[in-house]
């Protein structure tokens, strides 16, 4: 029988725990059954699909799954869909800021210098033609 070197263990906040295994200490620490949490769910997530998520057979459940286990156990549902592998939407204010009437702006870095010089150039330009008084006529 070997023993493992205590010093070849990460640090416990390196760690980040499977879903599964998330779910299940969750669980445990509310103090609920697998049938419990069905019930909480209203029957949307079957205690034997639980068991196999908490067992990782299962490692990618819906999303509805995950939101109906967030509400049960009252966990994050975007830490929920990290740990599943999903992606996590995000506020509408970061998306504006990543994209201009759909082009992302990752398509900046294909232009050249002279573009880049010549769309600063006209942004300066539409700034400054919307701060003129407009005529009225």
């Amino acid at each position: 029988m070997t023993v493992d070197d205590p010093s070849d263990e990460q640090p416990p906040t390196a760690r980040v725990s499977s879903l599964g295994v998330h779910l299940r200490s969750a669980r445990e620490a509310a103090g609920l059954t697998l049938r419990q949490v069905e019930e909480r769910t209203e029957g949307r997530v079957k205690n034997g699909y639980l068991s196999q998520v908490e067992s990782d057979r299962i490692a990618k459940p819906s999303p509805e799954v995950l939101w109906n286990l967030s509400n049960a156990l009252g966990l994050s549902y975007a830490d929920l869909l990290v740990r599943a592998g999903h992606r996590v939407p995000q506020p509408e204010r970061a998306l504006r800021r990543q994209a201009i009437n759909g082009i992302p702006l990752s398509a900046l870095q294909d232009l050249t210098p002279e573009e880049r010089d010549e769309l600063v150039r006209y942004m300066g330009y539409l700034r400054h033609r919307r701060r003129e008084p407009r005529d009225g006529g």
